[in-house]
């Protein structure tokens, strides 16, 4: 049975909402029905908890549902014939005077963005001494990653973010959201190994990060871009407007070799001392190996064993990088999503070809045979169904659940043993 279906992958109108909702202090309003705010309000509330349970009674306001995040207008038929005028402007009036928040938010749905309401001036008319961003148009049938960059793209040009004097020693984060599993973890691991070489992180965009944060933005030596699929047009934008440099990862960096590349360009262009990073590495990887040294020498694991991944042209590089060169294990199968985001389309190819295994780009993750499946929850849950048997590594949302108490990564030295740990355990208790 095949059910697996890209066409439920999130599309920019998502991409557009998680970005926002990655704001600290923010509200996201959406002007449309009421069935394009709960995916959107369950995830951004299980990824950046504010409230302390789930009762939906504690939230009965008819703009937000039974649910703390993400309020929308609730548009019926009557209003895509009239307008949307009469529900916005009183979903305004209710967040001003009743919620606490920095920057709002509004975004169309792709029907409302129909309608031809002049969002700009309904909002400006309500919305006075507070901080606001319109988007009208969520970009039809585009996938996260257009509407996530063009949530920053916006963000910076309708707050008119000033050039500021550049401070030495700085960066910001660029191709982080909310919709990354793991994204609390990995902005820890990032500003940890970047200060341990005394390099201050000065905004991860839509990442936790503030309102000052962004507006500190232009203040950065330089601008880093985690996830390509992410970030790369808006560092084109930031450079463009404000002269400011950036630096592409190589993938993002999972594993110690991709994160021993990542600090050590970071530190080159930056002029920054790396020894007390290359210590811990050293560490990192002593420690790495001694565990895989005793599994191995009691199962001969996990060399030889096959994986399948799941992921964007660059995750799916950067998980099979290290999966293969760390670990010895084989790529049986590589699902891409976004596939028209190729900005590394051409380099994972290179990969499985140098790797004998071109065919693997080419299998459907849901006819896997491996052994290891690093996937969304909902991939994992599937091939569950299905009878298969295998350890599954979630790497994505939708997840199936697990409270991450702990902030946790793939990325960067923690993140790579994690993903040992994870991996070791897949094969001794499947």
């Amino acid at each position: 049975m095949n059910c697996y279906s890209e066409n439920i992958a999130p599309d920019s109108f998502s991409g557009i909402i998680f970005a926002m909702e990655g704001i600290d202090s923010s509200v996201t309003l959406i002007n449309g029905p009421s069935g394009c705010k709960f995916y959107h309000s369950s995830v951004s509330d299980g990824q950046s908890v504010h409230k302390q349970d789930f009762d939906p009674l504690n939230y009965p306001e008819k703009w937000y549902f039974g649910q703390p995040r993400v309020p929308c207008t609730y548009l019926d038929s009557r209003d895509y014939v009239y307008g949307s005028r009469e529900k916005l402007e009183e979903a305004l009036d209710f967040l001003n005077k009743n919620v606490t928040f920095d920057l709002l938010a509004v975004i169309n749905s792709p029907g409302a963005s129909l309608i031809g309401d002049d969002l700009k001036s309904i909002v400006s008319s309500s919305i006075k001494e507070k901080k606001f961003v319109i988007i009208e148009t969520p970009g039809f049938s585009e996938n996260i990653c257009s509407g996530y960059e063009r949530a920053a793209i916006e963000i910076v040009k309708q707050l008119s973010i000033p050039k500021q004097k550049v401070q030495p020693f700085t960066v910001n984060i660029l191709g982080l959201s909310i919709f990354h599993k793991y994204y609390r973890g990995d902005v820890k691991e990032l500003k940890r190994l970047l200060n341990i070489c005394g390099i201050k992180v000065n905004c991860c965009l839509f990442a936790g990060c503030s309102i000052e944060d962004i507006d500190s933005l232009s203040s950065a030596k330089l601008n880093i871009v985690i996830h390509p699929e992410y970030g790369c047009e808006t560092a084109l934008f930031l450079k463009e407007n404000y002269g400011t440099p950036f630096y592409v990862c190589d993938g993002p960096p999972i594993g110690f070799a991709a994160t021993e590349k990542f600090v050590e360009d970071i530190c080159t262009i930056l002029k920054m001392d790396r020894s007390n990073f290359k210590e811990e590495s050293e560490i990192a990887r002593a420690e790495a190996f001694m565990n895989i040294s005793r599994v191995n020498s009691l199962t001969g694991l996990p060399k030889g064993v096959n994986f399948a991944i799941e992921g964007t042209w660059s995750e799916v590089y950067s998980y099979t990088l290290f999966l293969v060169k760390h670990f010895g294990m084989i790529a049986e199968c590589a699902s891409i999503i976004n596939k028209e985001r190729n900005v590394f389309r051409k380099k994972t190819t290179a990969l499985f070809s140098k790797l004998y295994l071109p065919e693997s780009l080419e299998k459907n993750i849901m006819d896997t045979s491996s052994e290891l499946v690093f996937a969304s929850g909902n991939t994992i849950a599937n091939l569950k169904l299905q009878g298969h048997r295998f350890s599954g590594i979630e790497t994505s949302l939708p997840s199936l659940g697990y409270i991450d108490v702990i902030p946790k990564t793939h990325l960067g030295l923690r993140g790579a043993l994690m993903i040992t740990e994870q991996v070791l355990n897949g094969l001794m208790f499947e």
